[in-house]
């Protein structure tokens, strides 16, 4: 399929994107950049489909990351006035976490609004934890470039920053901390995290980073993000999953 189809294909459904964000109580009216509207919701993968390529979501997940982060912090601190600084962090560090904000996504049925591959679709690519969250940062980077401070922070507000209640009954621990206590306890090694850039844009921003977790100089993940916190992040996460799994696997 050429660009001009995959263009109308998107196009067509520019009605349906506005009732969603609609039914979310965004401000649509006020929305001017429908190019950017629908590119929000085009998911790199899309593109591989078809012969030229369609501007994907990645950029504005890019903003979206660091807007979140700011916002959060700023309604942490805010909200909390006793609360340390450390504990600031732990609490940041879990409501920007991956599955959280993939549970966010799945709460505002993002996943069905996204433009996905062929193959994607094959391998369900819409209930993946990482294609959601990033969704939702590319959300978010739109309503702040085209609707400004004051939408986005009431969408954060009212999405993700409610499932801090959730999270003060819980242990909060970052997937890093949990992997050096571990390691530390059984190996008597500190993890070493290596970071790359994998993914920079034309203008010299980077947009990706991978994470390799090592052990005494053994690679034992990886893990991506879009700053050098997150990509170790979601490689301590995968380091962690792997060993638990295979612990379970051994109890069995």
């Amino acid at each position: 399929m050429n660009n001009s189809l995959l263009q109308e294909k998107v196009q067509s459904q520019k009605p349906a994107i506005l009732a969603y964000l609609q039914n979310l109580w965004i401000a649509v009216a006020q929305i001017q950049n429908e190019d950017l509207l629908l590119q929000t919701f085009v998911h790199k993968s899309f593109s591989a489909d078809y012969k030229d390529t369609w501007n994907h979501n990645e950029r504005l997940e890019f903003v979206g990351d660091g807007i979140l982060g700011a916002v959060i912090n700023k309604m942490l601190f805010l909200n909390n006035p006793t609360m340390p600084e450390s504990e600031l962090t732990l609490y940041k560090i879990a409501l920007v976490r991956e599955e959280i904000l993939a549970e966010v996504a799945r709460d505002i049925h993002l996943d069905t609004m996204l433009f996905v591959s062929r193959g994607e679709e094959r391998s369900e690519g819409r209930k993946k934890d990482s294609i959601l969250s990033d969704a939702l940062e590319a959300l978010i980077g739109f309503l702040y470039i085209e609707l400004g401070t004051e939408e986005v922070e009431k969408f954060i507000a009212k999405y993700i920053y409610s499932k801090f209640v959730g999270l003060q009954k819980t242990s909060v621990k970052s997937y890093k901390t949990i992997v050096q206590e571990l390691v530390e306890k059984e190996f008597k090694v500190i993890p070493e995290y290596i970071d790359t850039e994998v993914d920079i844009d034309d203008k010299g921003n980077v947009l990706k980073y991978k994470s390799d977790i090592y052990l005494s100089s053994e690679k034992k993940n990886e893990g991506f993000g879009t700053n050098k916190k997150k990509a170790q992040e979601d490689a301590a996460k995968n380091y962690y999953l792997a060993i638990s799994n295979k612990k379970n696997s051994t109890d069995t």
